[in-house]
This record gives C-alpha cells, structure tokens and sequence, in this order.
C-alpha cells in the first residue's frame, strides 16, 4: 500500500443467512497469515542477497554502479517525504546534498573533526534551511512552488561557486575541495575498498525506508496525504497543512544532507556543479515521480532500473552525448505519465500480489492435504 492511499475497513454486517460462515473467515484468516509469512520470507531473502552482494560481486566498477543505485535510491526515498506524501514538487534537494557534503568536508579538512560529526551537523544545518524554504513557498501551489525550489538551487550554486573563503571557511569556489586519501578507517570515513561503502549506504537506505514506512502509517503520513490533495478540506477539518509539510520538508532536508557527507567521503571530490547542480535535483525528482512517488517501493523500483541506463549512458556517451540519461528519463517519464501515472510500483506490485495470492493457495492445499 502507497502513503496516499487509505487502507479501508469494511465491517460486514450479518444478517440472517447474510454473513460469513465460521468456516469462510478462518480460511481468510489463514490465508491472510499465509501471505504475510511469504512477504516476511521474500523480505529476509532480500536482505540476505543485498548484504552478501559484495561477497559474489567482485568486480569493483558494478560495485560503483551498485552503490550509486542505493545512494539514489536513498536520495529519492528521502525527496519522498516531502515529494510524494506532501504532494508538492520541490526540485532544488540538491542544495541539501551540498550542504552536508560541504559542511562536513570542511570540517574535517579545516578543523581535524571527524566526518561523522560533520554528517550530523551538516544535517541540522539542512534542517534549518528546509525550514527556511519551506515557510514562504510552502504558500505557493503548483509551478510556483517547483520554480522557487529551482530558483534558490541555482542560487545558491551559483553562490558557492564565486565565493572562495565564506569568514574562516575555505569554499574554494568552483575548484572544490579535495578530500585526500589519508588515515584510512571507520574513525575517518574513508576506506581502501568500496565494501564498506556498499554497507553504509545500505544500511542508510534500510533506516529511511523505515522511517519511511513508519511516516505512512502515522498521522503525519496522513496529513500530508490529505494536505496534499485536498488542503482546504484539510484545514476545515482542523490540520495544520502548513506545519505537516514544514516537519516533512525538516526531516527530508536532514536525511538528504547526510547523503551528502557520503558522497563526499566516496567520491573524494566535491564541486559545485557536480554536487549542487539541476541535473541531480531533476534526476532525484525524475527517479520519484518514474518509480511512484508517495510509494515506499517506488523511489527503490525508479532508482533500481533508471540508475543504470544512466551511469552505461555517461560511460558510452559521455563524450559524444552528455546529458544523454537525462533526456532518456524524460522520454520515460513521458510514457509512464501516460500509461501509468501512479508509476511503475503500481503494476509491479499488482504482479508480486498476483503471485504470493497464488502461493499461498498451493501452500494451503498442500497443507490441507
């Protein structure tokens, strides 16, 4: 079940020969506990093939490709909270990737202070700037809303880019910064091979799916959902549309900068074109709307499948065709607008639904048996 979508109760009422036998809910009931086993099974299935990947995959340059996949799929689950429950569009997260991956940096560069340290208060700085974009444009609806996103990305872009020093602070303008590739260890944030890379993110990816899930379910997730649908209704039946998406925006912008730190220690590497550009905010939005915005599955579905066109489209493209992935986004988006507005989740789901169905019933007569 997507975040905008309310599970309905329906309460059968039983009339004289009208209900449910005894029989027929036990074997609804027992069915229903079926499925559930099988979707808890294929959970844990999944998660042992992710956390043993590195094991089998030795290659590194799939290990890349693999982690950049669960960095997106991250980026885009975290767009969600605000993206996809709070109905609005924003395209300027890259502005939060920069910040954490920019605070932190500095930090450790400058001031010898761990880049773990910097990941958290890269965050709460992103907080409080979400904050900040959040209370005017919040008031704006539609294009008004995306366009403004854009127009404080690009500034502050372009910001960063012709400031070198901003007071003690070494920005570097738009030559970057260069994490150099010294004191390898967890302490440091920095390892020798990709492996433990591929954990962290992981293990990052794992977190905001449940933070994710567990926003869906609560009354926030609700909010959201009918905030942004409906906001006058909404406020007419007393919710604070306005607060529901600033908690939204808060806690999108926190998660988002924290990928920002870990892109920064991957990489190596930071400038502000390749980390606070357009292209990564419309690819984050691209990979939502694509997969299923307002899904738990689809930002993971949309990151999973597009990520790799993207990054085989820059290795064979690169030179002759640059911004190629995008293009091929655009055209996909095109078709999934029309064939399947509520994204490619919708039908894979459909199709996994079909097939536990299935299962359980063999599994029960086969018990039955």
């Amino acid at each position: 079940m997507t975040g905008n979508e309310y599970s309905e109760q329906r309460t059968p009422t039983v009339l004289a020969g009208g209900g449910p036998s005894q029989g027929e809910t036990g074997m609804s009931l027992e069915k229903t506990i079926l499925k559930d086993t099988i979707n808890k099974v294929f959970l844990a299935l999944v998660a042992v093939l992710a956390f043993g990947l590195p094991l089998i995959l030795k290659s590194p340059t799939w290990l890349h490709m693999i982690i950049l996949m669960y960095f997106y799929a991250y980026l885009t689950t975290s767009w969600n909270m605000v993206g996809g429950f709070a109905g609005v569009l924003p395209l300027g997260h890259a502005v939060f990737i920069g910040i954490g991956a920019y605070t932190s940096t500095i930090l450790s560069l400058q001031y010898g202070i761990s880049p773990w340290i910097g990941m958290i208060l890269g965050g709460i700085i992103a907080l409080f700037v979400g904050i900040l974009i959040g209370l005017p444009t919040f008031k704006m609806r539609g294009a008004y809303f995306a366009l403004a996103t854009i127009a404080f990305a690009e500034g502050f872009r372009v910001m960063v880019e012709n400031i070198d020093y901003l007071g003690p602070l070494k920005i570097n303008g738009p030559r970057g910064l260069q994490i150099p590739p010294m004191n390898t260890g967890l302490v440091n944030f920095m390892f020798a091979n990709k492996e433990p890379y591929y954990y962290i993110i992981l293990i990052m990816l794992i977190i905001v799916l449940a933070i994710t899930w567990f926003i869906s379910r609560s009354k926030l997730g609700y909010y959201l959902n009918a905030g942004g649908e409906e906001p006058e209704a909404a406020m007419a039946l007393g919710i604070n549309v306005s607060r529901a998406k600033l908690i939204a925006m808060a806690m999108s912008s926190f998660l988002t900068a924290l990928a920002g730190t870990f892109y920064a220690q991957f990489s190596l590497f930071i400038h502000p074109k390749s980390i606070i550009s357009l292209d990564t905010s419309f690819e984050i939005a691209f990979i939502a709307l694509i997969g299923g915005r307002g899904s738990i599955a689809g930002p993971v579905l949309g990151a999973l499948l597009l990520r790799p066109v993207s990054d085989l489209s820059r290795i064979y493209f690169g030179d002759t065709l640059p911004g190629l992935h995008l293009i091929i986004y655009g055209v996909v988006l095109i078709l999934v607008m029309i064939y399947q507005p509520r994204g490619i989740q919708e039908p894979l789901t459909k199709v996994y639904d079909r097939l536990v169905d299935k299962f359980a019933d063999r599994l029960k007569k086969d018990g039955d048996a």
